[in-house]
C-alpha cells in the first residue's frame, strides 16, 4: 500500500485514469461497432443487472442503513465489518451496474467502469484486511455540514422514476440507491472525511478520484430537460469527490512537511 500511496501522489496518476477512459472500450458479444460505442454503453447501463433486482431492493437498502447505524453507534469497534461491507459493495457495483444481457448486443460490458470500480474495491479490501481507518468521528466540523447534507440527499435519492420529488422516507426501502456507485460513494467519502486524518489516504484518494471521473460523466443529464433530476442526484458525487481529492493531497503535503521538519 505504501507503493500505491507514492504512485497515487504523483501528478500523472489521475491523468492515467483519465486516459484509460479512451483505451478501455466497451465489450459486446454481438453487433459491436466502433461507431456505436456510445449506444452500447447507454444500453448496457440502462439494462444492467442492477435494474432487475425488484423485490430484493428492500433487503439491500435495509442492510446498508443497518451498516451505517452500526458504524455511528459502535464507531471503531465495527471498523472491520464496515470496511468489508464497503469493499463488497464496490465489488458488487462493478458487476451489477456495468454488465447487461440484451437482444441487440448479447452480453455487453462497460469495461472502463468495471475496471475502475474493481480498483476501488481492491483498495477497500486491502483496508479491510489491514485496517488504517479509525472511525471515532473526532473530525466532525461545521465546515463539513454541506457534505453531510449532499451525501444524505444522494443516499436517500428523493425522486421517483419520473423525476418527481419524493420526500416519503419509507420509499427509500424500495429504491435501489445503495446498489449504485454514484449514490453511495458520497456517503462513504463523507464518513472518511469526518475521521481525517486517521484514514487510509490511498483508499480515500482513489475512491475520490474515480468518484470524480464518474461524476463528470453524469453531468450529461443536465443537457436533457427530461433528465435534469438525474444530474442533480449526481452533483453530490462530483462535488464531494473533488473536495476529497483536494483534502487528500493537502494531507500528503502536510505529512511530507512534517517528515522534513522532523528529519531536520
Amino acid at each position: 500500500m505504501k507503493r500505491l500511496e507514492k504512485i497515487s501522489d504523483k501528478w500523472w496518476f489521475a491523468i492515467v485514469l483519465i486516459v484509460a477512459q479512451c483505451v478501455l472500450l466497451p465489450f459486446a458479444s454481438r453487433n459491436f461497432d466502433f461507431a456505436a460505442i456510445g449506444r452500447i454503453i447507454s444500453v448496457t447501463l440502462s439494462n444492467a443487472f442492477q435494474t432487475h433486482f425488484g423485490n430484493l431492493n428492500i433487503l439491500f437498502q435495509s442492510l446498508s442503513l443497518l451498516m451505517f447505524i452500526l458504524l455511528f453507534v459502535f464507531k471503531d469497534r465495527v471498523k472491520t465489518l464496515f470496511n468489508a461491507y464497503v469493499a463488497l459493495s464496490y465489488l458488487a457495483f462493478a458487476f451489477i451496474q456495468n454488465i447487461a444481457v440484451t437482444e441487440t448486443y448479447g452480453i455487453s460490458v462497460v469495461t472502463v467502469n468495471l475496471a475502475m470500480f474493481l480498483f476501488v474495491a481492491y483498495v477497500w479490501f486491502r483496508e479491510a484486511l489491514r485496517p488504517q481507518n479509525v472511525y471515532d468521528f473526532k473530525n466532525l466540523r461545521w465546515k463539513y455540514a454541506w457534505m453531510i447534507v449532499l451525501a444524505i440527499f444522494a443516499y436517500l435519492c428523493p425522486f421517483d422514476n419520473f423525476g418527481r420529488l419524493d420526500l416519503n422516507p419509507l420509499h427509500f426501502f424500495v429504491k435501489n440507491s445503495v446498489t449504485a456507485f454514484c449514490l453511495t460513494t458520497p456517503a462513504f467519502l463523507t464518513v472518511l472525511t469526518l475521521n481525517l486524518p486517521k484514514v487510509n489516504i490511498v483508499t480515500y484518494r482513489i475512491t475520490a478520484i474515480i468518484g470524480f471521473i464518474i461524476g463528470c460523466y453524469n453531468m450529461m443529464p443536465f443537457f436533457n430537460p427530461n433528465t435534469v433530476f438525474v444530474g442533480f442526484l449526481h452533483l453530490p458525487l462530483l462535488l464531494i469527490s473533488l473536495y476529497c481529492i483536494i483534502l487528500s493531497y493537502r494531507l500528503s503535503s502536510k505529512a511530507t512537511q512534517n517528515n522534513e521538519t522532523t528529519s531536520n
